[in-house]
């Protein structure tokens, strides 16, 4: 059986996906939106377009690539995604954005449907980009493989809404917009869910939230993320003691993030001048909560990977205080350069945290906590340090081919007792 994997993104964990289908002779091709492809006319004549008007979009090209699997086996639908992209880029209204990401989606699922079913035994979707493509391999008879990264829909927005209705000043005036989509999108899931032949989800805390909304979960397979391959040098990064602490938080800025969590409790710290944070990704809270940042903080935007890795060895610890996350990639990805790491119970790689060993876990929304948890790092930094050899054995433990070895035999079970012949 040959599969066609669906994704508007080109995310790690999207690729390492498509590389296990081809490595287990499953992969017919790799639908996606906005791919880089160095060795393209169009791609040296935008570059050279862009430095005309001052603007170097190398890196932005750069975090687009995809390294996984071959350039032939790409189909690319790009237009609604280089304007999402150029969108975001500009500081466009994210209602506007979020207008552009669905309309998107949705033609991209369309896409997949109408030209990327043909001579193939299934589909591997993900998460809202997949109801008519399974509408339709239902219709053919094809194998229907669904993966969800993030917990439940609705268990994330009503997350979302009480932290707003808790903190007021959280709410930027844009959330009605959001409200008023969210039964719709919520079914749209929930069609996609019932559709699917096998579910793949990143942890048990992502199938629980699907268990307690009521879906089924007995198709579900659980397989955490990968980590990168390491180097037994990393355990030997990070700053000085005599140095400030130097601690990082990777990944979009935002309230289901835990990010205004995060920044009360470093206002709490008795010594703020002997640590520093930087902040790498999309900063997603209101203007007003991250307009007079403390100087010990620093907010860049987001970086090639190969550039935040470089940062992870740099860090004595990744700041993780996620509301609720399905994984949480950066996790692993600190693991493989050992950063120690502070998380909450509801991030699905907390599962990989030994508390006290390779990182610290807290409860989730609670600023004291995390104030407790990078105290005990400021004063703890001989055994800060001692936790980085440990976190490089546990991304050592389960790295990226095993992920790919893990999901290949799962999809493989999975449909054959969904009754194909794989």
């Amino acid at each position: 059986m040959k599969i066609v994997l669906a994704h508007p993104g080109v995310g790690p964990f999207v690729q390492q996906t498509a590389r296990a289908l081809l490595e287990a002779d499953l992969l017919a091709s790799y639908w996606t939106t906005f791919a880089d492809q160095p060795k393209e006319n169009w791609r040296r004549m935008l570059v050279q377009l862009a430095s005309l008007a001052g603007v170097n979009i190398e890196r932005e090209l750069e975090r687009r690539a995809v390294t996984e699997v071959p350039a032939t086996l790409l189909r690319l639908a790009p237009s609604w995604e280089v304007v999402r992209s150029l969108l975001t880029k500009i500081g466009a209204d994210r209602r506007l954005v979020d207008a552009v990401w669905e309309h998107g989606t949705l033609k991209f699922d369309a896409q997949v449907a109408r030209h990327g079913l043909m001579s193939v035994g299934g589909i591997y979707g993900y998460e809202y980009s997949s109801l008519v493509s399974f509408q339709e391999a239902k219709l053919r008879g094809l194998a229907r493989i669904y993966e969800v990264p993030a917990p439940e829909h609705d268990f994330v927005e009503n997350l979302i809404q009480r932290e707003i209705e808790r903190f007021p000043e959280l709410n930027d005036r844009k959330r009605d917009y959001f409200l008023a989509r969210q039964g719709r999108r919520t079914e749209r899931r929930r069609q996609e869910w019932h559709l699917a032949d096998v579910v793949i989800v990143n942890s048990k805390f992502t199938r629980d939230t699907y268990a307690a909304a009521g879906l089924d979960v007995a198709k579900v397979r659980v397989i955490p993320l990968g980590a990168a391959q390491v180097d037994a040098g990393e355990a030997h990064g990070g700053s000085g003691e005599a140095e400030p602490l130097r601690a990082l938080c990777a990944g979009s800025f935002s309230i289901r993030k835990g990010a205004h969590y995060l920044l009360s409790a470093w206002r709490n710290l008795s010594r703020k001048k002997a640590a520093t944070l930087d902040i790498y990704g999309k900063v997603l809270l209101p203007d007003r909560l991250v307009r007079d940042l403390a100087p010990s903080i620093r907010v860049f935007s987001s970086v090639p990977r190969a550039e935040l890795f470089e940062r992870y060895r740099q860090a004595d610890v990744l700041v993780f205080p996620t509301l609720c996350d399905g994984f949480g990639l950066v996790v692993t990805e600190a693991f493989a350069h050992g950063l120690p790491v502070i998380t909450t119970t509801r991030a699905g790689a907390a599962d990989l945290v030994r508390h006290g060993e390779n990182g610290l876990i807290i409860p989730p929304g609670d600023a004291g906590a995390l104030t407790e948890a990078l105290e005990w790092c400021l004063t703890h930094r001989i055994e800060l340090k001692a936790m980085r050899r440990a976190a490089l054995e546990t991304a050592t433990r389960w790295q990226w081919c095993d992920f790919r070895q893990a999901l290949a035999r799962k999809v493989i079970d999975g449909i054959q007792e969904a009754g194909y012949a794989a």
